[in-house]
């Protein structure tokens, strides 16, 4: 499984210019509510990391209340166009790589739907070690059951991972978090397409 993650990641490094010309690049609805609510649980001085930052918007809008955010991503091709565009971010995979530590939210807005539940799983432990009591892990990922490699929309093979917001519940519950929300909203492109959980929950405050 982890060749199939090294297949996504190296997609992503060929088609960084299609990925967003074909993706959303302005937060705003469902999605802008739910960033919304998170942020306002936490100062503008928070400690803040992002998993996955593709062309960095998400970032940019947080940046644009106020919160500095540490970028960082899996593919290459998406750190030099962060950085070419005056962006500074890190080489980071979440699955193989220390994360640091210390933060406040760990953020990762369509991520965690490339890893498989036994990834998903390490990730989200170290995920728990990275944040601070009372720390808030906020990530999306797609409803449904199964798996599949696909090369719908980059025309390069992605691996995903479908889950049911009881069964994300349960890991996270597992991994040691608490006050855990999810959401479900319709994709962007329509009903025809898998709906998306929008995922918050706390490192709990007694945790050493």
């Amino acid at each position: 499984m982890n060749n199939l993650n090294d297949q996504t990641v190296k997609g992503y490094d060929k088609t960084v210019t299609k990925y967003i010309d074909t993706s959303p690049q302005k937060v705003d609805g469902q999605l802008k509510a739910w960033i919304d609510k998170n942020l306002k649980q936490i100062d503008k001085t928070a400690k803040i990391l992002e998993i996955g930052s593709g062309s960095g918007k998400d970032a940019d809008y947080f940046e644009s209340l106020g919160y500095k955010v540490e970028l960082s991503d899996a593919s290459q091709g998406f750190v030099d166009h962060l950085i070419k565009n005056g962006k500074p971010a890190r080489l980071l995979n979440a699955i193989t790589d220390d994360l640091g530590g210390d933060y406040d939210m760990v953020f990762a807005d369509a991520v965690f739907l490339h890893f498989n539940p036994e990834q998903l799983e390490k990730v989200l432990s170290k995920v728990f070690e990275a944040l601070k009591p009372n720390g808030l892990i906020v990530f999306s990922l797609k409803a449904g059951s199964g798996e599949e490699v696909t090369d719908r929309k980059l025309d390069v093979n992605r691996y995903f991972c479908y889950w049911q917001a009881d069964d994300i519940k349960k890991l996270l519950v597992k991994n040691g978090f608490t006050d855990i929300e999810i959401k479900t909203i319709d994709d962007y492109r329509g009903k025809a397409r898998p709906d998306w959980l929008l995922v918050n929950a706390n490192r709990a405050k007694n945790d050493t």
